[in-house]
């Protein structure tokens, strides 16, 4: 198999697998442990080639990031960790997305606020809940191509009444099927 696409939930798939019914897709879970275990089978179980995980993320920039807009993240690692055990995770640029940011990967929202890196730089960033750890596996499993997309659903300070979710994930399976990775 070329190419597996996961996705956290099957709400967050579902504008994708209407627009490319024949891609292999997988539902991972929410969250680092489901995500990485669930992730973990399906490679082993469909040996692909490329993983191209997708979902929605929140930006921690309002000035650059627009709800709506699909980015790839091009370097992840888990949020909180002491600098010496983070573990970075990157992939490399494809073309046709709206920003290319750095992640971090929470246990729940807000928590990328609190992280040294992202307070320590100017670059953008968005936090999720799955990609270092969907990463990592990949990364132990030999997967030999993964890449990561997310659409923006909300600012991480918004509160949950705020977020756009159908709108995000609509763009999300558009632009996922107009790069046909």
């Amino acid at each position: 198999m070329p190419t597996l696409y996961l996705f956290p939930t099957r709400a967050e798939a579902a504008a994708f697998e209407r627009l490319c019914p024949k891609a292999a897709v997988g539902i991972i879970g929410v969250g680092m442990a489901e995500a990485a275990a669930s992730a973990a089978r399906l490679i082993v179980e469909l040996r692909p080639r490329r993983v191209v995980l997708c979902g929605i993320a929140g930006s921690c920039d309002r000035a650059l990031i627009k709800v709506g807009d699909v980015v790839q993240v091009i370097r992840d690692k888990v949020a909180g960790l002491p600098e010496k055990y983070s573990l970075y995770y990157t992939s490399p640029n494809i073309e046709g997305v709206d920003h290319y940011v750095n992640s971090v990967t929470v246990s729940r929202t807000g928590e990328a606020l609190q992280d040294e890196w992202v307070k320590d730089t100017l670059q953008l960033f968005v936090e999720q809940m799955e990609g270092a750890a969907v990463a990592a596996a990949c990364r132990a499993m030999g997967v030999e191509e993964y890449y990561h997309l997310r659409a923006i659903s909300n600012y991480v300070d918004d509160d949950r009444s705020a977020w756009r979710i159908k709108e995000a994930v609509k763009a999300l399976g558009k632009r996922i099927a107009e790069l046909n990775l």
